[in-house]
């Protein structure tokens, strides 16, 4: 069981409009011991696909991506994690989409291939009518998604009106889904840490 209070790191803001001269050092600098003594804490059962590693143990979890490490989100909250069906899957992406697209969600990540260049959608919400995206939204079923849930009412596959999303398909073709309910920090270099 987590005793340790709930830790969580966040590398998102990093790809707003980078400097990608910089970037290398500067993640490294904001971020490289954060995520070190995150994934030193998070040792447990790894659900990793040909495009995320996805870790889950008693003390969090994490995502970070194969082809870009730089993109990492970590947390020592709870989670659960839990295998689905494809038709559940599906309702679960279209319903992160639909989250996003109506401002209940604060960002919005989905992988669609391995692929280099990957076929990539990320979506940022800074403010309530401020937003940065990257790449498409595709109607098939990614291989990664990542929504993080800022909604007025308790959001049905989360079970909570905020918290962190994950769907994950695995090397297998089943689908995994983690759920980690309640608040969290999705940009906190913007506004500092909510008590």
């Amino acid at each position: 069981m987590n005793t340790l209070p709930p830790f969580e790191v966040n590398t998102d803001i990093a790809f707003l409009d980078p400097d990608w001269e910089a970037f290398e050092e500067r993640h490294d600098r904001y971020y490289g011991l954060a995520i070190a003594y995150l994934k030193q804490q998070v040792t447990g059962r790894s659900y990793a696909n040909q495009a995320m590693e996805l870790v889950l143990g008693e003390a969090g979890f994490y995502v970070q991506s194969k082809s870009l490490p730089a993109a990492f989100y970590g947390d020592m909250g709870q989670a659960q994690l839990a295998l689905v069906g494809p038709e559940e899957a599906q309702a679960i992406a279209w319903e992160a989409t639909a989250l996003y697209r109506a401002g209940e969600a604060q960002s919005l990540t989905c992988i669609y291939s391995a692929a280099l260049p990957p076929e990539v959608f990320f979506g940022y919400r800074l403010e309530a009518a401020e937003r940065y995206e990257l790449g498409f939204l595709q109607s098939r079923l990614p291989i990664h998604l990542r929504v993080m849930v800022d909604a007025s009412q308790t959001v049905e596959a989360l079970g909570h009106s905020k918290g962190v999303l994950i769907y994950q398909r695995l090397p297998d073709g089943s689908h995994a889904v983690l759920r980690a309910p309640g608040r969290r920090q999705p940009f906190p270099l913007l506004e500092g840490f909510d008590a």
